[in-house]
């Protein structure tokens, strides 16, 4: 018994302890279904995305999911998406999907600058499509950081370059922590907003909900609600997961999706 308990005080210590880190590996995979007048598109994929920071992350004091960004952590990033869409009496569509991005926390001083470049792969179709966003932004106050841009989307025939603007804060609720986020890209024939919001029940568990609205030539058809939860089983370990509901121009959508971040 004495063992036991010793055994849980040590694993409380260490899971509560400082770790440092500068790299950031997740996974997930996924499935979602859009359920038309015709017939379901079934879609299964999967994510992997490795982050480099500049220097170590320790994130003291605050939730282990929110460390990098409360230490103002510099850093770049790649990954991979594939995902495969099935629709009875239709060709499968699979999407090879790379993305680099950056985040720049400028040195002595409260301003911020983000890149994020994406081009997807659609097997068997012949196309130059990507996207890219620009951003700057600034740190008013502790774990506070609004930011501003461009959204640029483009194809073989069409280019699109829309305004965006978002916030994220990190704050106290008493001895718990809240993550709020908030967001706006404005195009000239659609509009989106994001808002997502994290309670940290302690420093290795959150649970949250987002909502994502997207108008087309102003209808509120395209929308999606969501519940997710994380838990670091180590300081250095972490499993996620979530799930959706909403429309997607006008047809019923749902998704699951779930995760694992290692960090060393």
């Amino acid at each position: 018994m004495k063992k036991l308990v010793l055994t849980a005080v040590i694993s409380a210590l260490s899971l509560n302890a400082a770790y440092a880190y500068q790299v950031e590996l997740n996974g997930n995979v996924g499935y979602g279904q859009v359920s038309t007048s015709g017939d379901d598109i079934n879609t299964t994929g999967l994510g992997v995305n490795a982050t480099y920071y500049f220097k170590n992350v320790t994130g003291n004091n605050v939730p282990l999911a929110e460390g990098a960004f409360s230490d103002r952590a510099s850093n770049v990033s790649a990954g991979y998406g594939y995902s495969d869409s099935t629709l009875s009496g239709a060709p499968d569509v699979r999407v090879h999907d790379f993305n680099i991005a950056g985040e720049f926390y400028v040195p002595n001083s409260d301003f911020y600058a983000s890149a994020g470049l994406n081009r997807p792969k659609i097997e068997g179709v012949a196309s130059n499509a990507g996207a890219y966003t620009l951003e700057v932004g600034y740190l008013p106050i502790t774990n506070l950081l609004v930011a501003v841009g461009v959204a640029d989307t483009f194809n073989t025939s069409h280019n699109e370059t829309d305004p965006t603007i978002r916030a994220k804060y990190l704050t106290q609720l008493n001895s718990n922590f809240v993550n709020l986020e908030g967001g706006a890209q404005f195009g000239d024939h659609h509009d989106s907003y994001h808002l997502k919001g994290d309670y940290y029940l302690d420093r290795t568990f959150s649970i949250g909900a987002t909502y994502d609205l997207t108008t087309y030539d102003h209808l509120d058809n395209t929308y999606a609600i969501g519940v997710n939860a994380r838990k670091f089983v180590a300081s250095n370990i972490s499993v996620q997961g979530g799930v959706s509901a909403g429309q997607y121009l006008g047809n019923n959508d749902f998704n699951v999706t779930v995760g694992g971040t290692y960090r060393f």
